[in-house]
């Protein structure tokens, strides 16, 4: 009898290309945002760049999730693939010289997210059908692992890059990998029941849109989570001031921010490893998120009253918990949640959250010109305490048995 393995290979493409694409992405993001804040010294318009380049995830998730859920998504993502890979390289000839306008950078922030919105719902919805059966929890702990790991290795190395030769040659890395990715995830095989031609019904459109919120609100835990995770990415809004806090410091620098992400990313990834050998107890499973929000409330409240050390720990603690949670929520919730609502259900979330996100980020912005970083913190982290109580605890009934499955 054949053991069963994880690493088939439909889940070996689909993981060997969003490695590749993630080498190049890990820099990028956070090049935009590093050069909107050195060329404006703003944490206003910071921030405004980061709410702006939110807005396709607005609206977007909602009108396009049907179309994820009725067609086939290894198309939408090998096209998508292509394609940026295409615009990228136009991006990299753009930048060639450091050019710089807030609102170009705005309008390719704009254009990213696009991409990023339809290819997250196509890729969240096909994911777990590549997955081997009953091995949930290894396969998004693997999933999960993509993007710490690639921080932690090609972050400080594209940090090295961008500070010596600008943001464009990232842009055409980022664009010759992505290539290569959808090379890769080309070869996936895979019989998915959708139709080949777009063709649009607006009443049909409608239909499913409101099929997806009925759906959503008659799943009273599912509910009571998506609302946790408004809260709970509203407050994570604040971290658009760590690098100007950093650049604005007398001993710290962008080298110990990148060294801080990696951090982070470093926790993520040995929670991936924990969670991929390590099967937690579905009575355990509920349990051990509350306690992770909880110490995201307390490590991020006091996270600028730390010594460089403690912020790189603190990262670290985050990283790690953050990743447990990630996937005891992720894993219980794709379990949870009909094949054909997918796509509608992710879209539903990715709206909320973006919203969520882009307001979090426009105060925190704002905050952060007029009062102390320290003080905006501690108001952020009250936020997520408010959020444990009013949605997870009070609800505590309906959620612990989405939570506590065996996945």
């Amino acid at each position: 009898m054949m053991k069963k393995t994880l690493w088939t290979k439909n889940f070996s493409m689909i993981i060997l290309g969003t490695v590749i694409s993630a080498i190049g992405g890990v820099g990028l993001s956070l090049a935009l945002s590093v050069t909107v804040y050195i060329e404006t010294q703003s944490t206003m318009l910071m921030g405004l760049y980061s709410a702006f380049t939110i807005i396709p995830s607005i609206l977007l998730p909602i009108l396009l999730s049907p179309f994820v859920d009725r067609y086939s998504r290894k198309k939408i993502i090998v096209n998508l693939d292509f394609l940026m890979g295409l615009i990228f390289l136009l991006f990299a000839w753009a930048t060639r010289t450091g050019f710089f306008h807030f609102s170009f950078y705005v309008f390719m922030g704009l254009v990213m997210n696009l991409n990023g919105v339809i290819y997250s719902l196509a890729y969240k919805s096909l994911f777990p059908n590549l997955i081997p059966k009953g091995m949930f929890q290894k396969g998004y702990a693997i999933g999960n692992l993509v993007y710490p790991i690639t921080n932690v290795v090609a972050l400080p190395i594209a940090t090295i890059i961008f500070q010596f030769y600008g943001v464009a040659i990232l842009f055409m890395i980022e664009g010759v990998l992505l290539l290569c990715a959808s090379f890769f995830e080309r070869q996936i095989d895979l019989e998915e029941t959708s139709r080949d031609r777009l063709v649009f019904k607006i009443k049909e459109h409608i239909t499913d849109i409101r099929e997806g919120f009925s759906y959503l609100i008659r799943e009273k835990g599912l509910f009571s989570v998506y609302l946790f995770f408004v809260i709970m990415m509203f407050a994570d809004g604040v971290n658009i001031l760590i690098y100007p806090y950093f650049e604005d410091h007398s001993i710290l620098s962008v080298v110990n921010y990148s060294m801080l992400l990696s951090f982070q990313s470093a926790g993520y990834m040995f929670g991936g490893f924990v969670h991929y050998y390590i099967k937690i107890p579905p009575l355990w499973r509920y349990r051990l998120s509350v306690i992770v929000y909880f110490a995201f409330a307390l490590l991020g409240g006091g996270f600028f009253f730390m010594p460089f050390l403690l912020m790189l720990i603190s990262k670290f603690l985050l990283g790690f918990l953050g990743m447990n949670s990630a996937n005891i929520r992720v894993t219980s919730i794709n379990q949870h949640i009909d094949d054909g609502m997918r796509g509608r259900m992710n879209a539903v979330f990715h709206t909320m959250i973006s919203i969520s996100v882009l307001f979090g980020k426009l105060l925190a912005g704002w905050l952060g010109e007029v009062f102390p970083y320290e003080f905006v913190a501690i108001i952020y982290g009250g936020l997520i305490v408010i959020g444990v109580f009013t949605f997870i605890l009070k609800n505590r009934s309906s959620i612990e048995p989405i939570y506590n499955q065996e996945v």
